[in-house]
């Protein structure tokens, strides 16, 4: 009902953001600049569209810039389901089923119902960050191979995934010195292979030009972006919104939240001996490293929902599920206030605990 109402707006709201690499792909088909220039003394509002991807993006979605919208978004929403799918087949084999559940309450996840909504690149981070997830629980090449791809691709993407790689090494050096099994270090390497792969690709393609322009566009852009918005749920803006400060103080505090950010990761993947709530942790961590975070970014963290659903036994099951319930609870109300998504996701990081198997 509600894609259908944005379908009616003239114009058509559905697939905003998809429609904005779209028209990013458009324009490097037609040899038209891809970034935005913005003039000394000038600001750029966080709300805005504008497009703000590696040029890589944009090279990729020229190969479809001909074909019409309609077929683009429903094609690519599709895959983002079959993604999640996939993902909630995989984490729930050896456990509870949760695949058919997972599609069933997927439209009531609000943060993911938005992604979808707008055709936003991190609909498809459940399926991103849970083959991930799978590469280091499930042992198998292919698996292997599929999650370090994975992250490869949402690096390339949207950046802030990158932390990732800090828990893969230091999580893979942990179990290296402690005789554990485990494929962190594999899939790292995987990871890295694929993202130069692609980098090679659209060197070859563009030559460096692009990239030039948008690590200019980067450098203009950061030091005139206004981040502190209640939309923009990151720690510095909404603490910059608390106590009134500056977008230029925001932007200071967002060195000190990414600097904790990677601290945090490194001893998540140290400390934590539980692989999921570990990696749980890790997710967090990577959806603030950036001076933006948007209510849908917590999409990241269904995985770990899929396997504390899966894995809880007895007691830890009831517990679980309620905390589970809760989340979608909180991440619905959080519609009328963002910041509230990140109580959903500290209560997803609470079943990642209360499942595991010293819960039990």
């Amino acid at each position: 009902m509600i894609a259908a109402r944005l379908a009616d707006l003239d114009p058509s709201r559905l697939g905003d953001d998809l429609r904005l690499l779209v028209d990013a792909g458009t324009r490097w088909r037609d040899g038209a600049p891809l970034y935005v220039p913005v003039p000394p003394g000038t600001s750029l509002s966080a709300e805005s569209l504008f497009y703000s991807y590696p040029p890589l993006v944009a090279q990729a979605m020229s190969l479809v810039a001909g074909v019409p919208f309609p077929a683009i978004y429903v094609t690519w929403t599709a895959g983002a389901v079959a993604g999640l799918w996939l993902v909630a087949v995989r984490l729930g084999r050896d456990g509870r089923a949760v695949a058919f559940p997972a599609l069933a309450l997927a439209p009531f996840l609000y943060p993911l119902a938005v992604a979808l909504l707008m055709g936003n690149v991190n609909a498809w981070f459940p399926a991103a960050f849970g083959l991930v997830l799978a590469a280091v629980l499930v042992a198998g090449r292919g698996w292997t191979l599929t999650g370090g791809s994975a992250l490869a691709l949402a690096t390339v993407a949207k950046l802030h995934p990158a932390s990732l790689g800090i828990w893969l090494l230091v999580r893979g050096v942990r179990d290296a010195r402690s005789g554990r099994s485990g494929s962190a270090l594999l899939v790292l390497a995987v990871a890295a292979t694929v993202g130069l792969g692609l980098l090679a690709v659209s060197l070859a393609v563009g030559g460096i030009a692009p990239w030039a322009d948008y690590v200019a566009f980067l450098r203009e852009s950061s030091g005139a972006a206004d981040v502190v918005s209640p939309l923009n749920v990151g720690p510095a803006s909404q603490i910059a919104l608390l106590f009134g400060l500056s977008d230029e103080t925001a932007r200071s505090l967002q060195v000190v939240v990414g600097v904790i950010a990677i601290a945090g990761t490194a001893i998540a993947a140290w400390a934590l001996d539980d692989r999921v709530e570990s990696f749980a942790w890790a997710t967090v961590a990577s959806l603030v490293i950036l001076p933006v975070t948007w209510f849908h970014y917590p999409v990241a963290l269904v995985p770990v929902a899929l396997v504390a659903a899966s894995r809880a036994r007895g007691a830890a099951w009831r517990r679980t599920a309620l905390l589970l319930a809760a989340a979608i609870v909180t991440a619905a109300l959080a519609i009328v206030a963002p910041v509230v998504v990140w109580v959903a996701a500290a209560l997803v990081l609470g079943a990642a605990r209360a499942s595991s198997p010293e819960a039990t």
